[in-house]
């Protein structure tokens, strides 16, 4: 007798995106029963694997980081009367986009961490200050050298590096990954005489240094016969405050101790104009042409520290080390190749973590989330093409403990012990009236829905919890249409067949607002890699998270789907990646074919194009991420006289069941209205000739009425559309009939 698998309600109080609020009551769980599936048939494998990638124009990347400047001591933001006077950065902002809300973390440290690995605080281990980096990680640099498509960049590092306290090395920012290192391992004590380290040398310098940072850049960036990505950091305007060079600032100031004591913001703001002076001067040592394919990328990496910060803007107490706005808000600017926007403003949500994929999409790699980094390149040429609701940081003090996390209108904080802040950023970055307690249903679904996206961002798929569901080889039962009835966390044991390997499956699904998140480690619940040979890649675990809307809606259009969106995600957490980058006629035909407006792409279902993949129509891309080309065989018996449960659902938030559904009492599998071209294929130059057999998605055709589907694969049953899987043609999905989610961009 089999047992079935069955999912039960979960919903809770949650914020609706842009603002609009629910408040819908949460039933309690029931426990689930499980059933084993039956056995499947394998498919034979060949080497046919996709690998995606867009035509690289290679700009050139400078990437300017200044110390301890926050928005009020900053120009191009309106939070202070008392502003330096920053022409370099002015033209950059006037010439590209002035970000009004990036989010750092509240230390120089912490942001420097989660830049350079991509992760959050607690997956890099960059918690506090001091820090050292592991070399566990990838760093960004060594990320762009092992991706094929970036790997002709050459990089370097210059100026202050702060991630080695400890290391007892000179060599550090080498042993980590850095190619060529030249600045300064920790703070200055003295910005003309200070210890200078160049790939594990140090000697001691009387240079100013933000000019020999600027030096050393500039000779490094004109030597280069590739591509560059230049990693320039100031210490300034971070302490000691002191007088900068007179050439480089324009303000009346004696330099003596007691003045600089007494006037410290003074000396802090000319510190941040001579950084300016000297940005500007290393902007004019590249020729033209160097120029016109450089993008400019400037940040502050925390708030302005509490001697100087501006308290007619924030709080003495609201600044550096401190999770309020004046602690984790900083400067942003981008300018230069690639940004078409000019003299624009963009009020999205990004973080520092963000610049890892962001600068990894510029330099040409295509992923657009990478560990817990989120690219936001995108906006550089199209205004709200980015879509982010809430964003998250953290950090670790002795005086300070916490997180905080924001959507566009409120923040909430929360300390170690427990206590709680929380404020609506409607009206500026004060954060002068805590709003808590509160008996507001608006506000409390807001702090609801913050504190979830906090306990999504800090959780880790690779922990499982006491009382997860172990669904191995499950069969599911539950047909309904809304992500929202599966919040649990889940749990598999499998094997890699002919690897001889164990893995265990991780998903958790939660909600924020009205969007279900799915976090997986991408390893399904059943056994995986057993065909005829192993795999060309090997699997291994993910760190993964898409966000699938619980109110999906049917588009005027349908949207093609594409090799840069992955189509869904099932609901053991591997995702389904319907089209192969193979094309007649581009390279070997196997790979590099990225255009999709290029016809006679391979079908991966079509048994005689010989790709690599299990029983289970799956196998792994080249990152190792384990994803179905077809239907899973898995989840769901086609074999029983029932409808098929919900087994997955698309980037557009539609349901996909199984293949049976309910024809007015007979129970039938759903027939694709799709169908094989009569006649050959055109055998002209460039064209493949042959009989219309499967080879290529090419010889279908979209028959309206011939089945049951439309054209995406799906129908209205019940007053609900969804996806339902055939054994042909286009086995899944074959568009989007209502929108993807941008969670599910590659």
């Amino acid at each position: 007798m089999r047992k079935k698998f069955y999912f039960f309600i979960m919903i809770g109080l949650f914020v609706g995106c842009g603002g609009e609020e629910t408040n819908n009551e949460q039933p309690e769980t029931t426990a689930p029963e499980i059933v084993s599936p039956s056995p499947q048939t394998p498919v034979p494998e060949s080497p046919v694997i996709e690998s995606p990638v867009e035509e690289n124009t290679s700009p050139n990347i400078l990437f300017i980081i200044s110390d301890d400047q926050g928005l009020d001591a900053s120009a191009q933001y309106d939070l202070s009367d008392d502003l330096p006077n920053t022409p370099t950065l002015n033209e950059l902002a006037a010439q590209g986009i002035t970000f009004d809300n990036m989010w750092a973390t509240p230390a120089c440290s912490t942001t420097r961490g989660t830049i350079i690995t991509g992760k959050i605080a607690i997956n890099s281990g960059i918690e506090s200050v001091p820090a050292l980096l592991s070399t566990e990680h990838e760093i960004l640099q060594q990320y762009l050298t092992r991706n094929t498509v970036t790997s002709h960049y050459q990089s370097a590092v210059f100026g202050k590096w702060h991630l080695g306290t400890g290391s007892g090395n000179d060599s550090h920012p080498n042993d980590v990954g850095v190619d060529y290192y030249a600045g300064n391992l920790s703070n200055l004590s003295d910005y003309y005489d200070w210890p200078l380290t160049i790939n594990g040398v140090t000697e001691t310098v009387t240079e100013y240094h933000s000019t020999k940072i600027t030096d050393l850049a500039s000779n490094w960036i004109t030597a280069q016969e590739e591509p560059w990505f230049a990693w320039v950091a100031y210490s300034a305007p971070h302490s000691p405050f002191h007088l900068p060079p007179l050439s480089l600032h324009n303000r009346d100031l004696s330099g003596t101790d007691s003045d600089i004591n007494t006037n410290k913001r003074d000396y802090y703001l000319a510190a941040i104009e001579a950084m300016d002076t000297e940005i500007g001067r290393l902007l004019d040592t590249l020729d033209a042409e160097t120029r016109a394919n450089t993008i400019i990328i400037f940040i502050g990496d925390n708030g302005t520290p509490k001697a100087v910060i501006d308290t007619a803007a924030y709080s003495a107490t609201h600044s550096k080390f401190s999770l309020y706005q004046g602690g984790v808000a900083t400067p942003f600017v981008v300018s230069g190749k690639g940004v078409s926007r000019t003299n624009e403003r963009e009020k999205a949500l990004v973080t520092a973590t963000d610049l890892y994929a962001t600068i990894a999409n510029i330099a040409g790699v295509t992923d657009t989330k990478i560990h817990d980094s989120q690219s936001f390149k995108s906006l550089f040429s199209e205004p709200e093409a980015y879509e982010r609701n809430y964003v998250y940081t953290a950090y670790k003090s002795a005086a300070v403990t916490g997180w905080t996390t924001r959507s566009k209108n409120y923040k909430l904080i929360e300390f170690d012990d427990g206590t709680q802040e929380f404020y609506s950023l409607q009206d500026g970055f004060a954060e002068s009236d805590d709003l808590l307690p509160t008996t507001d249903n608006v506000l409390l679904e807001a702090i609801n829905n913050l504190e979830s996206f906090a306990s999504v961002t800090q959780g880790d798929v690779s922990e499982v919890i006491e009382g997860a569901i172990d669904i191995t080889n499950a069969i599911l039962a539950s047909k309904s249409q809304n992500c929202a009835d599966y919040i649990e966390q889940f749990t598999s044991t499998v094997n890699d067949v002919n690897k001889g390997k164990v893995f265990y499956g991780d998903l958790v699904i939660s909600q924020v607002g009205d969007k279900c998140i799915f976090q997986t480690n991408a390893i399904p619940n059943h056994d995986f890699n057993d065909g005829g040979s192993a795999f060309p890649n090997d699997v291994t675990e993910q760190n993964d998270l898409f966000e699938i809307t619980t109110s999906p809606a049917i588009s005027i259009s349908s949207t093609p789907i594409s090799l840069q969106v992955d189509n869904a995600l099932m609901l053991n957490g591997v995702k389904v990646d319907l089209l192969a980058a193979g094309c007649y006629g581009i390279g070997n035909g196997k790979i590099g074919c990225n255009d999709m407006a290029q016809a006679w792409r391979y079908d991966p279902m079509h048994e005689a194009n010989g790709f690599a993949v299990d029983s289970h129509n799956a196998h792994a891309q080249p990152d190792g991420t384990y994803h179905y080309h077809g239907s899973p065989l898995a989840l769901f018996d086609d074999t029983d006289n029932q409808e098929s449960p919900v087994v997955g659902f698309a980037a557009d938030g539609f349901p996909i069941f199984g293949s049976n559904f309910d024809d007015e009492g007979t129970i039938r599998p759903a027939q694709s209205s799709y169908r094989l071209k009569s006649g050959n294929r055109p055998s002209g130059e460039g064209e493949p000739g042959g009989s219309y057999d499967g080879t290529y998605r090419d010889d279908y055709e979209y028959v309206e009425g011939l089945g049951d589907l439309d054209e995406c694969n799906g129908m209205t049953k019940n007053s609900a559309y969804g996806y339902y899987i055939t054994l042909s043609y286009p086995y899944v999905l074959a568009c989007f009939s209502g929108t993807p989610d941008s969670s599910f961009t590659k």
